[in-house]
């Protein structure tokens, strides 16, 4: 069996930045990423023609996505199909090989309920639309050659779709990372300009000891960097979730010992890069921590089953 991890949130919220975190902890040889982007049912001018943005459901092909998913969960290879951002349209089908994870990552992963059950783990990134906005347009401005007017234009259409078709999904994540700009100013702000909110749902399952060391004796140098962090318990709904908000960067140094603690459940990868981590590293590590949590329970309970 393959382990999956579910990745949902808007376009361009950052759903790749973060499945990149877990590649680089698990390593490429054992993580594969899947897109949902690639199962659209028509193509961009097909889409403008029906007026329908790929967050609907009806343009995306759930038939196939749940068919090549139970596939991976069984570690089958499928026949992937290929959209291309670029030029909007349909290329070459591909094979696509599972390592020993699977993340799986898109608008509608958690859509319906029997797709949303196949995953060992569920994410939902939630930026606010600012940043949303900010990111769309940085991407598709930049690397897919959109002019920004279209991109706003765009965005606007899709408000009603996101709020009927994406939002909602947050219901069965476990994890959501909630990303805020930093209203106070540019002279005010700690670390970046985003302020990152956790929050993890409370399952009773037992978690490995890992803590970041704090080193009061540095945060009293003149030039000692600010960090925010703040943890609290929260209901939605009927579910209790753990919060924790952060702003600010720490130095490599500080969080050796916390890398070297995740390296040794994941099984040796790095956890961050550079010498300075900012809250981007910091979410990445928490998600890839709670994902090393879950493939050891899971890898502990096929190997007691072939036992």
């Amino acid at each position: 069996m393959v382990f999956l991890v579910g990745i949902a949130g808007d376009s361009a919220s950052g759903k790749t930045t973060f499945a990149q975190g877990i590649v680089r902890l698990f390593g490429k040889k054992n993580v594969k990423t899947l897109s949902l982007d690639n199962y659209h049912l028509y193509n961009r001018e097909e889409r403008r023609r029906l007026n329908l943005t790929p967050l609907n459901p009806a343009a995306n092909d759930f038939v196939k996505i749940q068919e090549d998913i139970e596939k991976l969960k069984n570690g089958e290879d499928i026949i992937m199909p290929v959209y291309s951002h670029e030029t909007g349209d349909f290329e070459t089908p591909v094979v696509f090989k599972p390592g020993k994870i699977v993340i799986v990552e898109g608008l509608h992963p958690f859509y319906k309920k029997t797709i949303s059950d196949l995953f060992d783990l569920r994410v939902f990134i939630d930026p606010e639309y600012d940043v949303r906005r900010e990111w769309k347009i940085k991407r598709d401005v930049e690397k897919r050659g959109y002019r920004i007017e279209d991109v706003i234009k765009e965005m606007e259409l899709r408000k009603v779709d996101y709020k009927k078709y994406i939002e909602k999904q947050k219901r069965r994540a476990e994890i959501i990372v909630k990303i805020r700009k930093d209203r106070k100013g540019e002279s005010c702000r700690m670390g970046s300009s985003y302020w990152i909110k956790i929050l993890q749902e409370v399952s009773g399952e037992r978690l490995s000891s890992v803590r970041i060391p704090i080193d009061l004796s540095s945060m009293c140098e003149l030039e000692a960097d600010e960090f925010y962090f703040e943890y609290r318990k929260i209901k939605r709904g009927k579910r209790v979730f753990s919060q924790i908000e952060f702003n600010g960067t720490l130095s490599r140094e500080a969080v050796s010992e916390l890398e070297n603690s995740i390296s040794k459940i994941s099984g040796g990868g790095k956890v961050f890069e550079g010498d300075v981590i900012n809250e981007t590293d910091i979410a990445r590590f928490i998600i890839g921590w709670r994902v090393a949590e879950r493939y050891r329970k899971f890898t502990r309970k096929f190997m007691n089953m072939g036992s």
